[in-house]
């Protein structure tokens, strides 16, 4: 079952899509939280590859927009660092009250800048059952992020918001309040706190996040099934763009195998 949702927030509404057994109670679901700039689906319909995957092994997923992403009625100046961990907590909370998930058994994966906000969110959220960074940009303060704010830092700081050329999408505007919240966040935290497994996946050729940044997560992690997984010949997006994707395929098949032990 596939059912599109909206997601009730104070200032807008989520968009979602939730996937989940037709005749099933009581079944684990995963959180999917997509990066900067991008959309529920994700690049190369990872996420929505991803929710096929596990929903062969009787595992719900709900993957949703940030605030001016995807279907997001919200304007782009609307998204803020601390208000995607808001949006993820009110997703958590959804499931929690959904009469058919199985409350002990909810895990979620975030993808680059949506690992941050997954690892932002584990600070005060103890009870996910288990938590995958894929190509995570977590690093407390700017991080990766140098650059976008050695380019866009002053202009958001003048008029509120920067306009960010891309090369896959249109113009994309963040908010002077993005900035300054992901200046003072401390997201590495998170990973110390949760005492959950985590598993973190990196390509060796990504040039966005490079790989050494997963395995500092993994070192910050307590649990014994962690796991931490580097492949060899994968981008940031695991080259989920190339037809037929050897790499994406065999990321998405590892993860689910990864979640299907961990989630149970």
């Amino acid at each position: 079952m596939q059912e599109k949702l909206w997601i009730e927030n104070k200032k807008y509404h989520i968009p979602g899509v939730f996937v989940y057994p037709d005749e099933q109670n009581n079944f684990p679901c995963m959180i999917l939280c997509h990066g900067t700039g991008s959309h529920k689906d994700e690049a190369g319909n990872l996420f929505a590859e991803l929710a096929e995957k596990l929903i062969e092994k009787g595992i719900a997923s709900l993957r949703f927009d940030f605030a001016g992403c995807g279907d997001s009625k919200a304007k782009q100046q609307e998204l803020t660092f601390y208000g995607e961990v808001c949006d993820t907590k009110i997703v958590y909370e959804f499931l929690s009250n959904h009469p058919k998930v199985d409350t002990n058994r909810i895990g979620i994966l975030g993808f680059s800048q949506g690992a941050r906000v997954m690892a932002e969110s584990l600070k005060e959220i103890q009870g996910y059952r288990c938590a995958v960074s894929w190509s995570g940009a977590c690093h407390n303060g700017f991080g990766i992020f140098e650059n976008l704010f050695g380019n866009y830092y002053n202009e958001a700081m003048e008029i509120g918001f920067a306009t960010i050329p891309m090369d896959w999408r249109d113009d994309l505007l963040i908010s002077k309040e993005w900035f300054e919240e992901i200046i003072e966040s401390k997201p590495m935290e998170g990973f110390e706190l949760y005492k959950g497994p985590v598993l973190c996946v990196a390509g060796m050729g990504d040039t966005v996040v490079e790989y050494h940044h997963s395995e500092d997560i993994y070192e910050r992690c307590s649990n014994e099934n962690s796991k931490l997984l580097i492949y060899d010949n994968a981008d940031h997006i695991y080259k989920a763009f190339d037809e037929d994707s050897m790499i994406k395929n065999q990321v998405i098949k590892d993860t689910v195998e990864w979640i299907v032990e961990n989630i149970v």
